[in-house]
């Protein structure tokens, strides 16, 4: 379970940083500003998290994230150069990161016997932190913020790990945790569906 947690988190971290760099191609970045897009959205959430729980930063200690960011970097960045991808690309390959990085959250932070509350927000924290961090440096609206589906689906998923966990064990949590998020997330993206804005009355 341990090498599958580790795989299924380094393809989360490349999948946010790919999505980074497709941003950085849709804002005309240099090669150098995609990479350093693709690292802050592979790795923002999970520093927040560590940063937060009191534990060493993992990719300053075991620095294969960082690699598997800066390799997603520049081989998307550059591919990008020879034509566009297709449509919606960004958008899935954010949803593929969310539901990883969900996954893998809930794996391990469910270990550490935090108040069932906390674990749940700050999965969806380390889920959704590499997108918001993305989308602010790139001075976009950020899809949490925006009303789209995005950490309603990290927090079904995360709570489809404890429902699952409760039922069966520990074996097949993990994966009704990405199943139920990138679920959640593809029915928000292909029927455009979106949470009511809040009003405050004149």
């Amino acid at each position: 379970m341990d090498i599958a947690l580790a795989v299924l988190s380094l393809l989360g971290t490349a999948v946010f940083a790919a999505s980074g760099a497709l941003v950085a191609a849709e804002q005309k970045f240099d090669v150098i500003g995609a990479v350093f897009l693709s690292v802050a959205a592979g790795l923002g959430g999970g520093t927040v998290v560590d940063l937060l729980i009191g534990v060493d930063v993992r990719w300053l200690t075991a620095p294969e994230p960082l690699w598997a960011a800066l390799a997603a970097a520049v081989i998307v960045f550059e591919a990008v150069r020879f034509g566009a991808p297709p449509e919606k690309t960004l958008v899935w390959a954010d949803a593929a990161g969310l539901a990883l990085f969900t996954a893998t959250g809930m794996q391990r932070l469910a270990a550490l016997d935090l108040d069932p509350a906390a674990t749940l927000f700050l999965t969806a924290l380390g889920a959704a932190g590499g997108g918001i961090v993305r989308d602010v440096l790139a001075n976009r609206a950020p899809l949490v913020f925006s009303g789209e589906i995005y950490v309603t689906a990290a927090l079904l998923g995360s709570l489809s790990y404890y429902a699952v966990q409760a039922a069966v064990g520990d074996g097949w949590a993990l994966t009704a945790a990405l199943l139920v998020t990138f679920a959640v997330r593809t029915t928000g993206i292909v029927f455009a569906l979106r949470l009511l804005p809040g009003r405050i009355k004149d």
